[in-house]
């Protein structure tokens, strides 16, 4: 057991196993963690009498349904079974992936956020809006999946046909005529997305953001106070604007000396960026805005005491950046450079992440 499950018991493992076992408490840092993972391991606890042990059941579950849904997420994507494959393997072998068998909430928010998306591509809204609703209650930053589902919803009206409906909307002169022109187009584009937007739907992808709003007002009542002002008080992490926290990070970058997980951390960013940007010609529109849109979230973490702290470990929850790994070494570099080149990046991925590990049992802060 010491050797197995004890050496697990590190960093935030300590918060959730807390609140499993004792709830909130008003004044704790243990606030800023979602109730959902915890209430899973104290049920589970019932049974294994060890929070640990539980914990350890739950996240390890989750991990194996996570990668079988991405797989299927992959394929749902328009990419064969050899690009699923492998990019379920650059998810698997990513450097912060073992946080995703861990007793941390990695691994069931990226299966609650994976089984969202397959729903919504299904057109399956009540199921999607559900999903995405657990996904907040993992992590707040599924409060954002509500935006994500809107623009999958709206994506397939045909609002070319405004133009082909108003020509002269278009037309410069039209243009500069003013008002009446711009009150043609919004009131056409109004009236599309009210033709296609149901109550129902409409609900559905707003669980999410209501769930979000239940959950604050909740914490407010039962005198817990917020989880920003939790974060700051206990963690030292003041929320920011993301322009803010990027313009403190562009300070951090060129102000401070760095520490080994700081080039880590950079490197991977970078490398997120990189594919992103490629997946905005090669994504769907919706996967594209929920990375950025998490992206802009983790910059609203203002001053956290490592340059991009967590981060490397927030990075599993971009999903479709794997996606386009895979795309990149197995369809435009294919043959055997392709296998070659993802031998040598699984490698130094792997090795990077055996290394992460045993920092991690050391309780050294590696995310």
């Amino acid at each position: 057991a010491h050797a197995l499950i004890n050496v697990w018991f590190r960093w935030d493992t300590v918060g959730y196993l807390k609140v499993a076992a004792f709830g909130y408490i008003p004044g704790d840092g243990a606030i800023a963690y979602m109730p959902l993972y915890p209430l899973l391991v104290r049920v589970l606890a019932a049974l294994t009498n060890n929070y640990l042990l539980a914990a350890l059941i739950v996240s390890n579950l989750a991990c194996l349904i996570a990668l079988f849904l991405f797989y299927e997420v992959t394929l749902g994507e328009g990419r064969d079974k050899a690009t699923a494959l492998n990019a379920t393997f650059f998810l698997l072998f990513f450097p912060s992936a073992f946080f995703l068998f861990t007793a941390h909430t990695d691994s069931l928010f990226l299966a609650l956020t994976l089984a969202t998306w397959i729903f919504a591509r299904r057109g399956k809204w009540a199921a999607a809006g559900l999903f995405a609703s657990l996904a907040t209650l993992c992590r707040l930053q599924g409060a954002l999946l509500s935006i994500v589902l809107l623009w999958a919803y709206l994506a397939p009206c045909n609002f070319k046909s405004v133009y082909t409906t108003h020509p002269e909307a278009l037309d410069p002169k039209g243009m500069r005529a003013g008002i009446n022109r711009v009150y043609v187009l919004l009131s056409s584009f109004v009236t599309i997305i009210l033709k296609r937007l149901k109550k129902s739907d409409l609900l559905a992808i707003s669980l999410p953001a209501i769930t979000f709003a239940a959950y604050t007002i909740w914490l407010r009542l039962a005198g817990l106070g917020s989880i920003p002002s939790t974060l700051e008080t206990n963690f030292g992490i003041r929320t920011v604007a993301p322009w803010t926290g990027f313009g403190l990070f562009l300070q951090r970058l060129v102000g401070r000396p760095f520490i080994f997980m700081d080039y880590v951390d950079l490197i991977l960013l970078v490398l997120m960026l990189v594919l992103l940007v490629i997946g905005l010609f090669r994504l769907n529109s919706a996967l594209s805005l929920y990375c950025f849109l998490t992206l802009f979230l983790l910059f609203m973490r203002g001053t956290p005491p490592h340059l991009l702290d967590s981060f490397n470990r927030y990075f599993l929850s971009l999903f479709p950046a794997y996606i386009i790994l895979a795309d990149l070494t197995t369809k435009i570099i294919s043959g055997p450079r392709g296998r070659i080149l993802r031998m040598i990046l699984w490698s130094v991925s792997f090795g990077l992440q055996i290394f992460l590990v045993l920092g991690f049992l050391d309780w050294r802060w590696v995310a």
